[in-house]
């Protein structure tokens, strides 16, 4: 099995405001959806987007090979960032 999300809503939600540290104006643009868990469980996460990307359509997605690398200490890393997730593709039905 790999790992799935799940887009229910094509939104973006925009949270903005000013960097108490930096004084700096700020917004951070977040698509929620759900990772389905090889246990079974299904959990809410959110997916990052650039200012002016779309959001990505409802449906199911999986990470491209970007979305992975080696962080720190060698730990093992997956990106939430909306473009490193490509919709799954669906088989084709064969004709009846």
């Amino acid at each position: 099995m790999s790992l799935q999300v799940e887009v229910r809503e094509a939104n973006i939600n925009v949270k903005s405001g000013v960097s108490r540290k930096t004084g700096n104006p700020y917004s951070i643009h977040e698509q929620p959806a759900y990772v389905k868990l090889p246990n079974g469980e299904t959990r809410r996460i959110t997916l990052q987007h650039e200012e002016g990307d779309p959001p990505l359509l409802v449906g199911d997605y999986q990470p491209k090979a970007s979305a992975y690398w080696v962080g720190d200490f060698g730990a093992l890393s997956i990106s939430n960032r909306a473009k490193h997730w490509e919709p799954v593709a669906v088989p084709a039905k064969k004709a009846a």
